[in-house]
């Protein structure tokens, strides 16, 4: 049977905490998440508090946070209706009549600016413990099945037990504050954070102005000692690509912004932190790409191996002009890698690579073995026969391939094919032996020869850092890969 809602005073208002300050846009990055986290506090303490403020302790050293009871974090209930609105009352979800709602936040471009909405869940009076017991309510009254939402609990149980066995306990969420350094997965991270229980699971969260978070992403992403004009170029590429992923409000109901993973971009806080990538999150700072008053698609990728490709081609979309695939390599310019013999010439071309870094080389030419066995298993074949190249991207990437065994199957995903030879670094590759488009009687073991790394959309990471290094300004690579868009820092919505 179903039992009240408590009419929603013990709900969390919202499930991130996106914000405008003073003009700075200030997010929620996930660093962790687990139903216990083991922490390490160095050079300072860390300060726990509860909402109020009034229930604190500070830690220093190790210590563990858990959820006490994991199973009773979350109700589910049944949506009634939903209204945007951007004014309510922040205390857990009332509006400004005083009538009760659950809160949740959503990025969207307006006008030609990134604004926050608010979207308050207004649900029947009925909760139940379970899915099953919301799903079996809804069908007796033939209730939408799309209608039934989880809804996290404020003032979940969580027990902070240090070194020595002592502990204390927290309603959530927990704000945190650290003197030092906060070590996260063996990672130091500093300033605010913010402890929140989602789906029976505690949520570290960093709070980072955008421009923070941006410093702590380029080291990780083309390296902390990259020449200065491509740490620029990349720092506006990752800044445009971390709006876009707000816009597609990816981690909306996750109970953050973004995530510090390759899923979003890689965010290690302070880790390889240097004067240099400072100096270009400064001299960048909020420059954003744009086209036709829209933000920029700005991904990313390691190496293209000599041409970018297409988004059409590698995911199968729409044609995205300014994402049409470009000559990054001037020696590519030769050559018409979508065809066999053009990609396969190119490959068995060893381009300059004077200059380079280790991993930069690496990405330029690389081999790898897979057994047929192997192939044939990682794309659920019993056996295999031959394989066909259908098509190649403008990159060289094969985006359509033909494996025939106990059955035919057709591959036409970039990445799906990577997965199918054992998760290369990109699709650009010949087998070795193999005349033309096709492979029969295929060897026991198969050769790959192949070059480039990542998706090859976008800006290439190994061609920024040659064009740096040949003297081109940060401008100049940015509108060689994401050609007729246009640099702005007038995006962010100024709440009166």
């Amino acid at each position: 049977m179903p039992r009240l809602l408590l009419i929603l005073l013990l709900l969390i208002s919202s499930l991130f905490a996106a914000e405008f300050r003073d003009g700075l846009l200030y997010l929620e990055i996930n660093l962790a998440s687990d139903t216990a986290l083991e922490l390490r506090t160095e050079g300072g303490s860390v300060e726990l508090a509860d909402e109020s403020g009034l229930f604190t302790r500070k830690l220093t050293g190790n210590f563990k946070i858990s959820v006490v009871n994991p199973d009773g974090t979350s109700l589910y209930g049944l949506l009634d209706r939903v209204e945007e609105t951007r004014s309510y009352h922040p205390e857990y979800g009332a509006t400004a009549n005083g009538e009760e709602a659950i809160v949740k936040q959503s990025f969207a471009w307006e006008a030609e600016h990134l604004v926050i909405k608010h979207e308050l869940q207004h649900f029947y009076p009925q909760s139940f413990s379970s899915l099953d017991l919301a799903q079996t309510y809804a069908r007796e009254l033939g209730f939408p099945m799309s209608r039934i939402l989880e809804i996290p609990m404020i003032n979940s149980t969580l027990v902070v037990e240090n070194s020595k066995g002592e502990k204390h306990y927290f309603e959530s969420p927990v704000r945190l504050k650290s003197e030092g350094q906060l070590m996260v997965n063996g990672l130091p991270y500093a300033d605010d954070f913010i402890l929140e229980v989602y789906q029976g699971k505690l949520n570290l969260n960093k709070i980072v102005p955008i421009e923070e978070y941006i410093a702590g992403v380029l080291p990780n992403e083309i390296g902390p000692n990259s020449p200065i004009e491509a740490l620029k170029a990349q720092a506006v590429a990752a800044r445009t690509h971390a709006v876009s992923l707000l816009l597609y409000n990816r981690h909306r109901d996750q109970g953050f912004d973004l995530c510090s993973s390759t899923h979003c971009q890689v965010y290690k806080g302070r880790h390889l932190r240097n004067a240099q990538i400072e100096e270009a999150v400064m001299h960048t700072a909020g420059e954003i790409l744009t086209v036709e008053d829209r933000v920029a698609d700005a991904t990313y990728h390691s190496s293209c191996g000599g041409k970018t490709d297409s988004s059409a081609n590698i995911w199968r979309s729409a044609l995205i002009p300014h994402l049409s695939g470009s000559v990054c390599y001037p020696e590519a310019a030769d050559y018409d890698l979508s065809s066999e013999s053009g990609a396969a010439r190119w490959l068995d071309h060893k381009p300059d690579t004077s200059g380079m870094s280790s991993w930069e080389r690496a990405s330029i030419d690389w081999q790898r073995t897979i057994t047929k066995a192997q192939v044939a298993k990682n794309v659920g074949l019993k056996r295999l026969v031959s394989i066909r190249i259908l098509e190649r991207g403008l990159s060289g990437r094969i985006i359509r391939l033909k494996l025939v065994g106990d059955k035919e199957l057709i591959i036409d995903s970039e990445y799906r094919i990577r997965q199918a030879f054992g998760m290369l670094p990109s699709s650009y590759f010949y087998i070795k032996g193999m005349k033309g488009q096709s492979a029969m009687n295929l060897p026991a073991t198969i050769n790959l020869v192949g070059r480039g790394s990542g998706h090859g959309v976008g800006m290439c990471q190994v061609g920024t850092l040659r064009q740096a290094r040949a003297g081109a300004s940060y401008t100049d690579i940015l509108h060689s890969y994401y050609p007729n868009t246009t640099l702005t820092t007038d995006w962010i919505h100024y709440e009166e």
